[in-house]
């Protein structure tokens, strides 16, 4: 059966959202398509992404030596290719990895996980990064393999990889640009990340004229927006699901006429895939770009605690029949009063970005 799709959360800035938006869209994706077979690589080396999906950070640490052997499978997966290229002189051509052998089905470590969920876990292994993992060629011949083996899969597989903020690249998001041919790049909506991720475009730009990767930007999430009121606000040609303030308007629009600039900039050489001369400014953002609002953190933090991906807090309020959900986290006795209302807007949110994800991944399939 085929890959459907890959797809590498990237920034070179920390803490824009990566591994909070690799978390809710992969567990989104999973619930919608439990025909489908959902992988998640965790890449950033402290393993957020993989806490999360083991039970949440509380759990996580509670049951630290419960989970040792679950951690770090990624480092494993590729300890063992080192170990086959060193026994092996053809190991370029001849080799193969079976990526689902270092695959943890999550459900059977966290019940709010959909069950066709599986990650490949990092999770702050010490690693010396003087040399990388890999010298290019080999970095992608390992990502045929990986790629190779859920091509080749009776199940249907579809890919998300998390990364650090990191602007080396580091050879972990190296190892997601060379499996992902799309990125999903999140920032905060202000000007400052803005200029780190123009930096993070041309790299991503050179890297391709020197045939290192193939990666194009997919989609531009502005995130963490602040919310002046629910209602659907509608600015130029685009809908956003709330209304930001006007301040958070102007800023957008600024960023915006930034981002079609890097859009048009030859330099870049087509690094969005729905860009191009042909494209006209109002198409481009509509298609390339999402406004997603500032999450609740009686919503949010729980989430990460606790594991629990807002598509499954959504059903267990839809179940319960009740106007608001009580969260306990932790041994510090942290609780978390939620109205339904948060986490509907949390929900339809994500639900939103879903959307707009898979109409634009369907499209350039």
């Amino acid at each position: 059966m085929p890959l459907q799709s890959a797809h590498v959360f990237a920034s070179h800035i920390g803490h824009t959202g990566k591994t909070t938006l690799c978390f809710q869209l992969s567990c989104c994706y999973a619930k919608a398509h439990p025909d489908i077979s959902v992988l998640v690589m965790d890449l950033a080396e402290e393993g957020d992404l993989s806490k999360r999906l083991l039970g949440g950070v509380d759990s996580y640490n509670e049951k630290s030596a419960e989970l040792t052997g679950l951690r770090g499978s990624v480092f494993k997966l590729l300890g063992d290719a080192k170990t086959k290229e060193s026994r092996l002189t053809n190991w370029l051509w001849a080799s193969t990895i079976d990526v689902t052998k270092y695959a943890i089905p999550c459900s059977e470590h966290n019940p709010n996980i959909p069950k066709n969920l599986f990650l490949v876990s990092s999770g702050a292994w010490p690693q010396d990064d003087r040399e990388p993992p890999f010298k290019p060629e080999k970095r992608k011949a390992l990502c045929k393999m990986i790629l190779d083996s859920m091509e080749t899969s009776e199940q249907t597989w579809k890919l998300f990889c998390d990364t650090d903020g990191d602007r080396r690249p580091s050879p972990f998001t190296m190892l997601g640009y060379g499996l992902c041919s799309q990125a999903i790049v999140p920032m905060h909506l202000n000007k400052g990340d803005l200029d780190r991720t123009e930096t993070m475009l041309g790299v991503l730009a050179e890297l391709r004229a020197h045939g290192e990767i193939s990666t194009q930007v997919l989609l531009v999430v502005w995130n963490m927006v602040k919310s002046l009121k629910e209602e659907p606000c509608r600015h130029g040609e685009n809908e956003i699901p709330f209304t930001p303030s006007k301040v958070s308007l102007d800023i957008l629009d600024a960023c915006n006429k930034r981002l079609v600039r890097s859009m048009r900039d030859p330099a870049l050489g087509n690094l969005f895939l729905r860009g191009g001369s042909e494209v006209s400014d109002a198409e481009f953002l509509t298609t390339s770009t999402c406004v997603v609002r500032q999450l609740a953190d009686n919503v949010q933090k729980p989430a990460e605690e606790l594991g629990m991906p807002f598509v499954e807090m959504a059903a267990q309020l839809a179940a319960s029949g009740k106007k608001q959900m009580k969260f306990q986290s932790g041994p510090e006795g942290v609780e978390y009063d939620t109205k339904a209302e948060q986490i509907q807007n949390v929900e339809h949110a994500i639900n939103v970005l879903v959307g707009k994800f898979e109409s634009m991944a369907l499209a350039s399939g």
